[in-house]
């Protein structure tokens, strides 16, 4: 069952991607599914333009300061990223 789709591209900055995923997490971290887990898949193809190390920054610091509200209500992420950089 699919909950919600986002996705940012246009090569944002480490702080922009932080944001934006601190969004992401802030939502998914209201509340437990009383089905099990919730499951947060971050993927893409390769990205030409796109600094996937500088993102990928942005998405660690955002977990950093979501870490102990994912693991309370059940969050699961998968990543299958890709790119030159």
């Amino acid at each position: 069952e699919l909950a919600n789709y986002g996705e940012y591209s246009g090569n944002p900055t480490r702080a922009e991607t932080r944001e934006y995923v601190k969004t992401v997490f802030d939502l998914m971290t209201r509340s437990r599914h009383p089905q099990g887990d919730k499951i947060l898949i971050i993927g893409g193809a390769i990205a030409n333009f796109t600094d996937v190390a500088k993102t990928f920054e942005g998405i660690i610091d955002a977990m950093k300061e979501y870490a102990d509200k994912l693991k309370e209500v059940g969050v699961k992420i998968y990543v299958r990223r890709g790119g030159p950089n």
